[in-house]
């Protein structure tokens, strides 16, 4: 059975608690282990009193299907798709926005294409659908719903050899492998046609190109030739990471991860996996803004106003000033909530400046100057989590964590599908393991099976099958759960 301390029992939950304390101070989820001796996946722990209320949303990487549970692990609600997926949110009108895979596969990408963003309702039928996946375009990973309805999306940029020379390219940098071909990003913003319920390039109302915003020191015949490092508004196009956790084909140059809006600021925050940095940018009035480098609210068109993690990628620092290490999931903390304007994220950690890999959650404040503006490269860190032994928490990809209205913080380490929910003082009050692996829910007490499909991983170690790319959770007063019935049907894993 799971670990539950209910409110009232007072003295069993206080002496738990101090056991509890006193073993993460040697090591962590062992004991959850030891207290839940066959209890494998599903419901781990659930420590009542202190975990904030509400219901997890999360699917696993290779399976159609998304699910919606209650604190105690109890499906109330599920989705079955068209494919695989990468993050899903549960919209204010009840509908579910999925990042999906397409069954005929990718025309081109990386780890992380997608291809489709479907909108279904609460029955799971299809309101509304974009694709995009052409021999230029390819959706992958993360696509938000916006205040005015639309959707936000990014979507590799393919470009041939003789164009990425064309920009400024060092050729020596680029893979025969992959045809010395760049992905670079771009951004789109689609507006959601209900009626014909479909949407496509047509739609776009709104777009961004990373190769608009890019500097090169390499060749000076080029009008983007300049010094890097006084230039910190523009992304490196020279830029390779090297070492333990790169991408090893290289044509997949930034490889954006997520990305979040402000709707107060009108601004756009991504990851950028392969640059080990997360970067602001502003939602501008028009694509022609977004083309260029000045005009806007900021002054700045499509640059970048901000940047933080890996200040080598610009020329501003050496490896072991690195902060990030092919993080996930940026985002600002919402009003209502503690912290709220700050930026959290996942950093993966993987291969860190001592050569250690862990991972950990950081509570970011961008630094400002007295004008306002941010600072390149700065910033405070308001809050961390990292495992008393930081070895027991390591998800090299994936995963994400989010603020939760109590003040805890829900953590989606991905790779294993654990999702856990811990204090502001760090302790861990709840857990969850995802107990479907490639799209099949697993008998309790089963051991996960380990992810042995290597190809297009480039040896990432710690996978298992029910990796889970995102976990949210909502509060029982949220808009999209408003006249929706959530009884508990029962735990997805199979007794």
């Amino acid at each position: 059975m799971p670990v539950t301390v209910k409110p009232a029992a007072k003295s069993r939950a206080a002496r738990q608690s101090r056991a509890i304390r006193r073993h993460e101070l040697t090591g962590g989820e062992a004991l959850e282990s030891r207290l839940a001796l066959t209890q494998t996946v599903g419901l781990i722990r659930n420590e009542t009193a202190s975990v904030s209320p509400g219901y997890t949303l999360f699917g696993n990487s290779m399976s159609p299907q998304t699910y919606l549970i209650d604190t105690n692990g109890q499906i109330v609600n599920s989705w079955t798709g068209a494919g695989g997926q990468t993050s899903s949110y549960l919209l204010p009108n009840g509908n579910l926005l999925r990042n999906t895979t397409k069954p005929q596969g990718r025309v081109y990408g990386s780890n992380g294409s997608t291809g489709l963003i479907q909108e279904l309702r609460w029955d799971g039928t299809e309101a509304w659908r974009f694709e995009l996946q052409t021999a230029t375009y390819q959706l992958h990973h993360d696509a938000i719903k916006l205040p005015n309805g639309n959707v936000l999306a990014i979507a590799w940029e393919r470009f041939q050899k003789n164009d990425a020379i064309s920009m400024g390219r060092n050729p020596q940098l680029l893979n025969p492998a992959t045809n010395n071909e760049i992905w670079a990003e771009a951004i789109f913003e689609i507006r959601v046609d209900y009626t014909d319920g479909v949407s496509d390039m047509t739609d776009v109302v709104w777009e961004w190109h990373l190769t608009d915003h890019i500097v090169q020191n390499f060749d000076r015949t080029k009008a983007n030739y300049a010094a890097v490092r006084a230039n910190p508004q523009l992304v490196n196009f020279n830029y390779v990471p090297r070492g333990i956790g790169a991408d090893t084909h290289i044509a997949d140059w930034a490889h954006f991860n997520s990305i979040a809006y402000n709707d107060e600021l009108d601004q756009i925050i991504v990851s950028s996996r392969e640059f080990s940095e997360i970067w602001i940018i502003e939602h501008s009035a028009s694509s022609a803004i977004a083309a260029g480098h000045t005009g806007g609210r900021y002054g700045r068109g499509g640059d970048l106003l901000w940047r933080y993690g890996n200040p080598a990628s610009w020329n501003a620092g050496l490896r072991s000033n690195q902060v990030l290490q092919f993080q996930h999931n940026a985002h600002w903390i919402p009003a209502d909530h503690p912290g709220a304007g700050n930026i959290m994220v996942f950093n993966n950690g993987w291969n860190r400046p001592s050569g250690a890999s862990f991972s950990s959650v950081l509570e970011l404040v961008p630094s400002k100057t007295a004008a306002g503006a941010y600072r390149y490269g700065q910033a405070t860190i308001a809050w961390s989590y990292a495992a008393p032994n930081p070895a027991n928490f390591f998800a090299p990809i994936i995963s994400g964590a989010h603020r939760l209205p109590n003040g805890n913080t829900l953590i989606d380490e991905g790779t294993r599908g654990r999702i856990f929910e811990v204090t502001p003082a760090k302790r861990i009050v709840w857990t969850y393991v995802n107990p479907v692996a490639m799209g099949v829910p697993l008998r309790q007490g089963t051991a996960l099976p380990k992810l042995t499909i290597s190809t297009g991983l480039n040896g990432t170690p710690r996978l298992f099958q029910n990796l889970t790319f995102r976990a949210v959770r909502y509060a029982p007063t949220y808009a999209g759960l408003a006249g929706k019935t959530l009884t508990p049907t029962g735990p997805i894993e199979r007794p």
